[in-house]
């Protein structure tokens, strides 16, 4: 389908479409200098009815390598730059609810580094438009300008994982992002595990738990 920004889909094993099937829905947002085919990739490892939606950021980097916003400096995301990633992701956002079969009261975005940068960016200015956040090895960017909803982030789920041996984005930046997010009142797990900067067979396992959990309600 030719949306806003290019991506991949995967619809859940048992999916049998009819007019009014709706899924509870992941869009999954790749890192800095990867590509829409990354974290779709984890899709078996998560719970089995959801559908996956796996943009490519906009911003090209390399050769098939793709970032949500020009890095100008680690841990510090250029406002306007940030901005503009996020009324993008705002805009295919929309696009997705209406020409996808998305549940729109969960739709979770789960992102990786620099996508859990703009996930949890999002979720903290537009948390209305989301059921919930799976931030891992990222941050948030408390330097960058974000207008956050107080009000409405009250309650908000979210979880987050670190490494605590993560070269790129140190642990230090996480922890200061779960204390941010206690201020706030959101709903929050937070896990670290004795990794680099990835993913693990550990964090996704409690990552499916949480899924499992929210699902549930």
């Amino acid at each position: 389908m030719n949306l806003s920004l290019h991506h991949l889909t995967r619809f859940p094993a048992s999916h049998t479409p009819t007019a009014d099937s709706v899924y509870p829905t992941i869009l999954a947002l790749h890192g800095r200098g990867s590509n829409e085919r990354d974290l779709i990739g984890l899709a078996p490892y998560l719970p089995p009815e959801l559908f996956w939606i796996s943009p490519q950021g906009p911003v090209t980097l390399g050769p098939d390598s793709y970032e949500w916003f020009q890095v100008t400096e680690i841990g510090k995301p250029d406002p306007s730059r940030l901005a503009d990633a996020l009324k993008n992701l705002d805009k295919f956002i929309a696009e997705v609810i209406a020409n996808y079969p998305v549940a729109n009261n969960k739709l979770y975005l789960l992102g990786f580094s620099q996508g859990s940068v703009v996930s949890m960016s999002y979720a903290l200015t537009w948390p209305n438009k989301v059921a919930g956040v799976i931030a891992q090895s990222g941050y948030i960017p408390h330097e960058s300008g974000l207008k956050i909803d107080d009000v409405h982030v009250k309650g908000k789920p979210f979880i987050v994982t670190h490494g605590t041996k993560d070269p790129l984005l140190p642990v230090t930046w996480a922890r200061r992002s779960r204390d941010m997010l206690q201020q706030l009142d959101v709903d929050l797990e937070y896990h670290e595990f004795d990794m680099p900067h990835q993913i693990s067979e550990e964090s996704l396992a409690v990552v499916n738990t949480w899924l499992q959990n929210q699902l549930k309600v």
